[in-house]
């Protein structure tokens, strides 16, 4: 192959790489997740209870993604968010490229190695975004690596005493840390079981070295800022099913992830299966282990990908040798018209992706059609504020934009700073009595849309009118509460008593035209630019959040 089309393609792959991870939508949790992070910057200590809620400013916040948090702020303050997004998307080239690499060194040329990512990019595309799960997506890497690195070694056990900070940084980035841990476990026990069938003996010292190993792994569960109460909050959490989460969603209702996962499974298996290369046992049974996963959540998609990348190209590309047409035909050359023909082509197809990978990332900011920004304008222009009900997927939109004069009912955080109840109430009021898709803790007690609006004295509610439809209804029939804002995405209503202005002082504006265009990040009212979420120091937010709380469960008189 001609060098200019070997390096060509390679071009092309990359940009296929760039554009599979670049930027599509926002996350719904970022804004908070910087705010978070921002906070714990300002006031110099990270809040011991739930920060930005009128709900419950006393209950207690284990959160286990500090690191993550503590870096997208930064990353905020000093690139902006043009840079976290074309960060993530070097992030995800770098990933990749690592893997690349690591095939290199097994055997494959650089344009196999290459072309052989594209089913991972695309199993990591759907969740490659500025979330939590980037760190995982990162150390699992890192940990597969640590895996081929210790096996190199007669030593195998001692150099995996390298995972264990690899680990606690994990611990203390996101959730995802217990997969690597049940990893790391099965990996250990694989291996020991592996000698034990080589030896035809049990390998006591190895056996005692991963026991520690395993005990150590477990045992970076506490240590972080909250000690036993991480696993313990871990243990209560995953006890209990999510089914108002999408993401958290089985492999059958995983959309277009499911095509995906179903193809990184097919060429699993014909790797497996069609290889004339030896079969490592234990890599092999990890990397079934862990395409199991997502069968259950689908959000484990990415750590099949990576572990895919990791070890089946070397039994794809063997495949394909061994059926591919016997002897070795002289390449055909290119010269002419035909060569110059096919440097158009490639110059044509190069440039037209770099520009798709141009456009997408220019294109990043805040769908007006898909999160309430005209509302939050509004609210703004009229001075509304205060103690604010919103749907799940623009809570920590709203708090971060409106802090620190409006607090919110509940937001992504989810159990890790509110009680169940709380969780449930919300709920009951977005899905109302005759959403059957729920999980509900018995202390809630029955179904009522009404709880989410009494406790803690709320005086604005905003919603989504298509997602929210019940609780649109429920609100514009209930005699409290008046229709101050509509367009055709949001709907905002006021408490009729609420004190905080005169009803009479506020035009209501209704339209049922869908917002259209692209706010400027991070699309706040009145802050702009890279300081923009430096409202207000923490230690203020937190004695205006005292100040403002109701403990009541129930409406007070205004």
């Amino acid at each position: 192959m001609p060098r200019w089309l070997k390096w060509g393609t390679l071009a092309l792959l990359q940009l296929s790489f760039a554009l599979l991870l670049s930027w599509r939508t926002v996350d719904a949790d970022l804004w908070g997740h910087i705010q978070y992070g921002q906070d714990w910057i300002s006031s110099g200590s990270l809040p011991e209870t739930a920060t930005h809620t009128f709900t419950t400013p006393d209950h207690p916040w284990i959160n286990h993604e500090n690191l993550f948090e503590l870096a997208v702020a930064c990353g905020q303050r000093w690139f902006g968010g043009y840079g976290l997004m074309i960060g993530k998307c070097l992030l995800g080239l770098l990933l990749l490229n690592f893997i690349g690499w690591r095939l290199q060194l097994r055997g494959l040329s650089g344009l196999a190695a290459t072309a052989s990512l594209l089913p991972v990019a695309a199993g990591l595309a759907e969740y490659w975004q500025i979330r939590p799960q980037l760190f995982s997506f990162i150390l699992f890497t890192a940990l597969l690596w640590l895996f081929e690195f210790s096996t190199r070694s007669p030593h195998t056990l001692r150099r995996l005493w390298l995972a264990i900070p690899l680990l606690v940084v994990w611990t203390n980035s996101h959730g995802g840390v217990l997969a690597g841990i049940c990893v790391f476990i099965a990996f250990i026990t694989l291996h020991l079981l592996q000698q034990c069938l080589l030896t035809r003996s049990v390998p006591w010292q190895p056996l005692i070295t991963g026991t520690l190993l395993c005990l150590a792994a477990a045992g970076t569960l506490f240590v972080n800022p909250y000690g036993a109460a991480l696993p313990r909050w871990y243990a209560v959490s995953l006890s209990a099913p999510r089914p108002e989460v999408s993401e958290w969603a089985g492999l059958l209702e995983g959309g277009p992830a499911a095509l995906v996962f179903a193809t990184l499974a097919t060429l699993t298996a014909a790797g497996l299966l069609l290889s004339d290369r030896r079969r490592d046992p234990l890599e092999t049974a990890l990397l079934l282990i862990i395409a199991a996963q997502p069968l259950g959540h689908i959000r484990h998609l990415p750590f099949f990908a990576i572990a895919f990348g990791f070890w089946m190209p070397t039994h794809l590309l063997a495949a394909w040798q061994r059926f591919a047409p016997a002897g070795n035909p002289k390449p055909a050359t290119l010269h002419g018209t035909a060569a110059v023909l096919l440097k158009v082509e490639l110059a044509a197809l190069i440039t037209g992706m770099l520009a798709a990978v141009v456009v997408a990332q220019g294109r990043f900011g805040v769908p007006r059609n898909e999160y309430p920004v005209n509302a939050i304008e509004f609210m703004h222009r009229n001075n509304l504020h205060g103690r604010l009900v919103v749907t799940f997927d623009w809570a920590q939109y709203a708090l971060a934009a409106l802090a620190p004069h409006t607090t919110v009912s509940f937001d992504g955080r989810y159990d890790t700073c509110y009680p169940m109840q709380i969780v449930d109430w919300h709920f009951d009021l977005l899905f109302g009595p005759d959403y059957q898709r729920r999980y509900r803790v018995p202390e809630s007690g029955p179904v009522s849309q009404q709880q989410a609006l009494d406790f803690g004295n709320p005086n604005l509610v905003l919603l989504n009118r298509q997602a929210d439809q019940p609780a649109v209804r429920y609100l514009r029939q209930h005699s409290d509460w008046q229709l101050v804002y509509q367009d055709g995405l949001a709907c905002l209503f006021r408490h009729r008593t609420s004190r905080e202005s005169d009803p009479q002082d506020l035009h209501p504006c209704t339209t049922d035209v869908m917002p259209s265009g692209i706010a400027p990040w991070p699309a706040f009212p009145d802050r702009e630019g890279r300081r923009a979420f430096l409202h207000q120091r923490s230690t203020d937010l937190v004695s205006y959040q005292t100040a403002n709380h109701t403990p009541s469960g129930g409406r007070s008189s205004r």
